[in-house]
Formats: C-alpha cells, structure tokens, sequence
C-alpha cells in the first residue's frame, strides 16, 4: 500500500512538471505577429490590400486575413470581425 501511495506521488509529480512544458508548446502565437523565415517576402499588393484592411476594420484579429470591404465575418476562420461595417442606408428626413 505505501508502494502504491509512492508511486501515486512520483507520477502527479512528473505531470506537474511536464504539463506546463507541454501546454506552453501547444499555445499557438498570434497569427498576425508571426513571421516565419521561410516565407517570401510580402509583393506592394498584399501591403495594400492588409492596409487597406486595417484602415477598413476587415482585418481579422483571429487568424490575419485582409477581408473585402463589406465583410461582417471572416472568410477564413469565420471570426466576427471587430468594425464590422454598419448599415449607411440614410433615414428619411422627419416632418
């Protein structure tokens, strides 16, 4: 019985270090701070079109995409967008 009880004790032990090296590894990072080495270098149209984005409020903070103006949600990750765009219709005057 006191074997069992030692070995219950290493066990949660051993977890209890592993796990938040574990968990820290499956955290993904900010997809829009990402800059991976690999990838080629940005062409002035994808620059334009993600400024254009973020001016516009369609840039999705889930996963990154420069969303089309108009767009309520995202088209990649389905994340409402943050300013989404609001209805512009004119009321008519009141009398």
């Amino acid at each position: 019985m006191e074997n069992v009880v030692v070995v219950l004790l290493a066990v949660a032990s051993v977890g209890a270090v592993l796990y938040p090296l574990i968990r820290r590894e499956a955290a993904a990072p900010d997809p829009i701070l990402v800059v991976r080495p690999d990838d080629p270098p940005p062409t002035r149209k994808e620059v334009d079109r993600y400024r254009a984005a973020l001016r516009r409020g369609t840039l999705c903070r889930g996963c990154g995409l420069a969303n089309p103006e108009g767009s309520r949600f995202c088209a990649e990750c389905g994340h409402r967008l943050e300013s989404a765009p609001r209805d512009t219709a004119r009321r008519p005057p009141s009398t």
